[in-house]
């Protein structure tokens, strides 16, 4: 029997949120009888922890916070020990590698920017160093230092993956450099899962769903934008009704602007959905507000399904809406999210019936990708 390829992610933890959804995806999808896989999370926590599959083996480097106990002083105290428990492995990752049998990974991958350094002081010198990218480096929240700065590592990588062609392009042409180490792999489905539980009953009844949006309710995900948008639908005299679904931050201000307009018939916050297919499945159109995205699974899910998309043209989302017959693109912002909404009410698109099968053979190319990326 051919010996295993070894692969070590790294990861910070796996709370909810697309690059997490990402690797899972890759988790379930890989060969098990031709890798062996290792997960190694900063810390112990998450709503996807239950996700992993179980011939994936688990490390974690800190307690999650659900471990932690409920008296406050006691929980300062936890915290303050993670994290010395954390600086204390990067200072010394060797004991740790050595204890978990961490030496021989053939290839160890950064599954995002934040696990950089990580992998890059790696005590095992013989493994293929790999890094992923998931987004725009102009939003990443550093100073121009710290965006250099992570661009001068993703050069000490042997081999790096952008998820869109725009990820990659903004990089090399906003700081003129040339990532002659990299290359696109857009972000993969579980195709047979996904319709598998498009088909499950769903939890709740949310009665008719014209319009869908999924994601972590905060500001950068436009959904506020929605709101005020559906408002101007509604008040135009059009019998819609928009469910949101997820958690997040911006939870209480969506949902006080939703009281405050009277929108409660017609707008429901339907909150974390571990299965959100029946209902994605169910609407006649998804939309996604973002002001910012690398290339996201929940548009690809929606044309899994059939689902004709609204979509902010923002980061690599116009490499998966490449015709008419799969969604309409728009600038972010409420008026241009309004002007789309009403366009698809009052003049229904022809939405190609062979949206589902372009994807599931799409997605065989993306995988055969990633296979070629761990026998490099």
């Amino acid at each position: 029997m051919p010996k295993k390829i070894k692969l070590l992610f790294r990861n910070r933890s796996l709370e909810m949120g697309g690059t997490e959804n990402v690797l899972l995806t890759i988790l379930h999808e890989l060969d098990k009888s031709e890798y062996e896989i290792t997960l190694l999370l900063n810390y112990h926590q998450g709503e996807f922890l239950n996700r992993v599959p179980k011939e994936v083996r688990v490390l974690s480097i800190g307690k999650g916070v659900d471990e932690f106990s409920n008296n406050k002083y006691l929980k300062l105290i936890q915290k303050s020990l993670r994290r010395l428990k954390y600086a204390w492995f990067q200072k010394f990752p060797k004991t740790f590698y050595q204890q978990h049998h961490l030496m021989d990974m053939d290839y160890e991958v950064a599954f995002s920017h934040y696990m950089y350094d990580d992998i890059l002081n790696s005590p095992n010198r013989k493994s293929k160093k790999i890094y992923w990218f998931h987004g725009d480096l102009r939003n990443s929240g550093f100073s121009e230092q710290g965006n250099l700065e992570i661009i001068k590592k993703m050069k000490q990588f042997n081999q790096g993956v952008f998820v869109s062609q725009f990820s990659k392009n903004i990089v090399e042409q906003t700081w003129n450099v040339q990532l002659e180490n990299a290359g696109v792999i857009h972000n993969p489905l579980s195709t047979k899962q996904i319709l598998e539980k498009a088909e499950e009953a769903p939890l709740q009844d949310f009665g008719k769903i014209d319009f869908i949006s999924i994601g972590r309710l905060f500001w950068q995900k436009g959904f506020k934008d929605l709101v005020l948008a559906h408002k101007k639908l509604i008040e135009e005299g059009h019998n819609i009704r928009t469910l949101i679904l997820g958690d997040g931050p911006q939870k209480a201000e969506l949902t006080q602007l939703i009281q405050e307009n009277n929108l409660q018939d017609s707008l429901i916050l339907g909150g974390y959905q571990g299965n959100p297919f029946p209902y994605l499945k169910k609407a006649q159109y998804f939309v996604l507000p973002s002001y910012s995205e690398g290339y996201p699974l929940v548009i690809a899910e929606a044309l899994l399904l059939n689902t004709y998309v609204l979509s902010t043209n923002v980061g690599g989302i116009a490499e998966m809406i490449t015709s008419d017959q799969k969604g309409i693109l728009f600038d972010p912002g409420v008026e241009p999210l309004y002007q789309a909404m009403k366009q698809v009410l009052e003049t229904p698109p022809l939405i190609n019936e062979k949206l589902g099968q372009e994807i599931i053979s799409k997605n065989k190319e993306i995988f055969q990708k990633i296979n070629e990326l761990f026998h490099s």
